[in-house]
């Protein structure tokens, strides 16, 4: 509607010297003002007037507009002027997306009657889910799934009702059908003739010790170890799997328990714990070829054997964290202290083999007191096991403790062999405790480490005495410098007759000190004779 009052609007002037913007009345066109930021006087013309197009609502028209009028407006037809009838504007639910609750409603009513028709179909059977069930029943389950599917395919097409009406229709009918068609278990198997009644399948009864042993293997959870002896049963390597039932063993110990069992059972390195609640590991030792006993024997310095289960090759163990705590170290190391020797041979029955060293080289300066039997099988025990590394301090410490030498011997000359064979290096100390039981049986092994190092095994060949000779002889003329200057100087230790023409030779092209060192040589072996 046109506005009642005509009011001139103000007008927008910039000042020439400033450019500040007033407005002003229009009443003041063609007068002098002042500029209220600079005192500049000037007249108000077209000059200073700025001229900016503004619009209001309503003065451009628009059809579109007329929809928001608050007074309807009359508009003048001329005569004879033939109008346009539009259509009706459609509604915005006809074109807008389906809603996601409509395409689930549609979804969960196609699976609903899905899964009722397989169970309608599958489980009519004889110990099925729906065995025994009346066919008024099941007729019930097929309507109430049909009417809820109904209604959800309803609210699911809203734009195709008669559609969704047929679709609900031909499921309603398949539901309601199946019932009729698969009667099989519709009848209870009381109210059939004993005749025709199929027979039960009852589950086999079980005596007392298999449901012990079914609750133990419940409680256990012996899945791992069955499974590891399935894989072992395949590759067909004639090895066994075990597990220990580790009962009270703390978190902070479990690698350690596992590195001493590999260690003592030769195990293989796939061997894992598998926590069972409340400080309880099923320890699976894989790839032993040993019996149970044997294993269950091994590890006995872990705790307590509470018992062997043969059937499911399991054997429980109380574990007891005290072995894992190591000693005062001021006791330890005090060898005044009356527990000096009882604490570093607990620690010796260690499974972690770091106390173990320091205890072996504890040991190995003081004098044997107490318990030197005990120590003594100890120290052998250690020596003979591969994964030991501190062979020279076990050697040391025999030498000091054995009282049975031969023992600690035999142990020493296996372990020599072994390290020779497999070219590792061998400790100085081996050596020294089988020359000190003159085991001969060793020359071959010195003979040879002394020809790569004489400086090093002199001392320790020279000791076996006059056995010695004939090999040094056989020797002789091959060896050159620093290896015949050794040989001479044992030759003088050891030698007899027969070396005495062996040094003659050797004086030929001999230098200097080599003819001192075979004087010297020859007046030890005639002074030995009595000459």
């Amino acid at each position: 509607m046109a506005p009642s009052i005509n009011e001139t609007p103000p007008l927008l002037i910039r000042c020439p010297t400033c450019a500040q913007k007033f407005k002003v009345g229009a009443d003041l066109r063609e007068r002098t003002v002042e500029c209220g930021a600079c005192e500049h006087r000037f007249r108000i013309n077209d000059d200073v007037i700025l001229r900016s197009r503004k619009f209001y609502p309503g003065e451009h028209p628009d059809l579109m507009a007329n929809r928001y009028q608050r007074v309807p407006m009359e508009v003048a037809v001329p005569a004879g002027l033939q109008t346009i009838s539009y259509a009706e504007v459609p509604d915005a639910s006809s074109f807008e997306p389906i809603s996601p609750q409509r395409i689930i409603a549609g979804a969960t009513a196609v699976i609903g009657v899905a899964l009722m028709a397989m169970l309608l179909f599958f489980g009519a059977s004889r110990n099925g889910a729906l065995d025994e069930m009346p066919t008024a029943s099941r007729m019930m389950m097929a309507g109430f799934t049909s009417v809820i599917a109904t209604v959800l395919l309803l609210y699911a097409n809203p734009r195709s009702r008669k559609k969704a009406v047929l679709f609900a229709l031909l499921c309603s009918a398949l539901l309601l059908t199946l019932p009729l068609v698969c009667t099989e278990g519709s009848v209870s198997l009381k109210a059939l003739p004993a005749d025709e009644a199929p027979p039960r399948v009852r589950p086999p009864v079980q005596t007392p010790e298999q449901e012990r042993i079914a609750q133990l293997r419940q409680t256990i959870g012996t899945d791992p170890l069955t499974g590891e002896n399935a894989k072992l049963a395949t590759e067909g390597s004639g090895r066994h799997a075990y597990g220990l039932w580790l009962r009270g063993l703390s978190e902070s110990n479990k690698l350690l328990v596992r590195d001493f069992l590999l260690r003592v059972a030769d195990a293989d390195p796939s061997s894992h714990p598998y926590p069972r609640g409340r400080n309880d590991y099923l320890m699976v030792v894989s790839g032993v070829n040993m019996t149970i006993e044997k294993l269950a024997e091994l590890a006995a310095p872990l705790g307590e054997i509470m018992q062997i289960y043969r059937e499911i090759d399991i054997i429980e163990v109380r574990v007891n964290n005290g072995n894992f705590v190591v000693g005062q170290i001021d006791k330890l190391t005090d060898q005044a202290d009356p527990a000096f020797y009882e604490l570093n041979r607990r620690e010796l029955e260690s499974i972690d083999l770091e106390r173990v060293e320091g205890a072996v080289k504890r040991l190995k300066e003081v004098a044997p007191k107490l318990y030197r039997n005990d120590i003594t099988r100890r120290l052998i025990v250690l020596l003979k096991e591969d994964e030991v590394k501190f062979k020279d301090d076990l050697c040391a410490a025999l030498m000091r403790w054995a009282d049975e030498p031969a023992a600690a011997a035999d142990a020493a000359e296996a372990v020599l062999k072994k390290m020779f064979a497999e070219k590792l290096p061998i400790p100085r100390e081996m050596v020294a405790l089988l020359v000190k039981d003159k085991r001969l049986t060793i020359i071959p092994i010195i003979d040879e480490l002394w020809l790569g190092d004489p400086g090093t095994w002199e001392q320790y060949y020279v000791e076996l005495g006059p056995p010695i000779e004939a090999t040094l002889i056989r020797h002789f003329t091959e060896i050159t410098g620093g290896v015949r200057r050794s040989a001479v100087r044992m030759l003088g230790k050891v030698g007899g007759p027969d070396s005495l023409p062996v040094l003659k030779s050797a004086r030929a092209g001999a230098d200097s000190e080599l003819l001192l060192r075979i004087d010297a040589a020859e007046k030890s072996i005639r002074e030995r004779r009595g000459e």
